[in-house]
């Protein structure tokens, strides 16, 4: 859903390329990417980068496995996975991330894709349809929950963690990681997990993670802020 376009090279790497206000969200993606790996968070590894101001590309290697949404493992082996791993991530040293995800972050960039027109109330869910992006953004600016931050990966649909045939987990499109509350996480794993695999990996999900459930109306707030995007 990006401006950037993605390539398949071969059988073992992508190339991702974007240009004009793209670039710096792909240089965003590099440079997070990088300090994940540095970290000994599996991520796609850039095997090269060109930056040339206003345009960016870089050339990563593919990670083995299929993304979650697609996986053919059956989910009570590939959901306990994938919580090991966001809860590894998210145990990384928040006082280290030097990147800044949270909820005022996200809703200045919110606001300025509203007020340029980028926002499509068509694609909301159902519960959002009758809001305008206008009205959804004063809600959410209003009734922000207290935040616990952790290294969030940013943008955690089933599509972007790849789970290969042994169960390790890596990241794709890390462009948003940075300080955010754990939720910003947990409630895109969530809704996905129940999309592809029933409620009740939800809560496999949550036990292998931490033990804890899923707080609902959390998770309701950072979805629908993620309809701003």
């Amino acid at each position: 859903m990006s401006d950037a376009s993605v390539f398949r090279v071969g059988a073992s790497h992508f190339l991702k390329v974007a240009q004009g206000a793209a670039a710096h969200d792909l240089r965003q993606e590099i440079d997070r990417t990088a300090w994940l790996g540095q970290r000994g968070v599996r991520v796609a590894p850039a095997a090269r980068v060109h930056d040339a101001r206003d345009l960016v590309a870089v050339l990563s290697e593919a990670l083995p496995g299929s993304s979650v949404d697609e996986t053919d493992l059956a989910p009570e082996i590939a959901v306990p996975a994938l919580a090991r791993a966001l809860s590894t991530l998210h145990a990384l040293p928040v006082a280290d991330c030097p990147f800044d995800e949270r909820i005022a972050v996200r809703l200045r960039r919110a606001r300025t894709l509203v007020e340029k027109g980028e926002v499509d109330p068509k694609a909301f869910a159902q519960r959002n349809r009758e809001a305008s992006p206008e009205v959804l953004l004063e809600r959410l600016g209003t009734n922000a929950p207290s935040e616990v931050f952790v290294v969030a990966h940013g943008d955690a649909t089933l599509s972007n963690m790849i789970v290969s045939k042994d169960l390790c987990v890596g990241f794709i499109d890390c462009g948003h990681a940075g300080r955010a509350d754990a939720y910003v996480d947990l409630a895109l794993v969530a809704e996905g997990l129940a999309e592809r695999f029933g409620a009740a990996m939800v809560d496999c999900f949550m036990d292998a993670y931490g033990g804890h459930a899923l707080d609902e109306r959390k998770a309701g707030y950072f979805l629908d802020l993620y309809e701003l995007f």
